[in-house]
């Protein structure tokens, strides 16, 4: 068995490291996981992606997440609530409204980035090339990104894992 310390340098050296990830319902009323929803085997970049999301759409349905843990940085867990019960509206509907419709299927993670004009979600065009998993990642540390010039503020972002599509919900501000 490797050691966690190994983990780090093969990683580093080309050799993916695959971690057990399970979502877990949870709920704050009784203060206690209702039930197991799914167990993936993710790659630490994946890993890494999950825990940052706001939300994530599984097995049909939208569930916002509540906290993540893991145990002796092997079993991780994402504790996710019902959607509409983690977000207010008018975004909580918008964003449903969103993930509800019909797309393709990429092979690998896509960004897909959606403008909020004071009534719901637009789909904004942007032509992207592949964008790897850490660099998704990486926007997802962000509160604000300029794209063409234009400032926004990221609302709220949805792993879609049916679909491979991380999906980031975002305001135009003026700064």
């Amino acid at each position: 068995m490797m050691k966690q310390t190994d983990t780090a340098n093969e990683e580093r050296k080309g050799t993916v490291i695959y971690y057990s990830l399970m979502y877990r319902e949870w709920s704050e009323e009784k203060q206690r996981e209702v039930r197991s929803l799914a167990h993936e085997s993710v790659s630490g970049d994946e890993l890494f992606l999950r825990k940052l999301v706001d939300a994530t759409y599984l097995n049909g349905r939208l569930w916002g997440h509540t906290s993540h843990e893991n145990e002796d940085n092997q079993a991780h867990s994402i504790y996710v609530a019902p959607f509409k019960e983690q977000v207010s509206e008018p975004y909580a509907s918008a964003i449903t409204a969103v993930l509800s419709g019909e797309r393709s299927i990429p092979s690998i993670l896509k960004p897909a980035y959606w403008l909020w004009n004071g009534h719901g979600f637009h789909p904004m065009e942007r032509d992207e090339a592949s964008v790897f998993t850490l660099e998704l990642a990486r926007r997802l540390l962000d509160h604000y990104t300029v794209l063409d010039g234009r400032t926004y503020q990221y609302l709220y972002s949805v792993l879609d894992t049916g679909r491979n599509i991380v999906h980031f919900f975002l305001e135009e501000v003026d700064l």
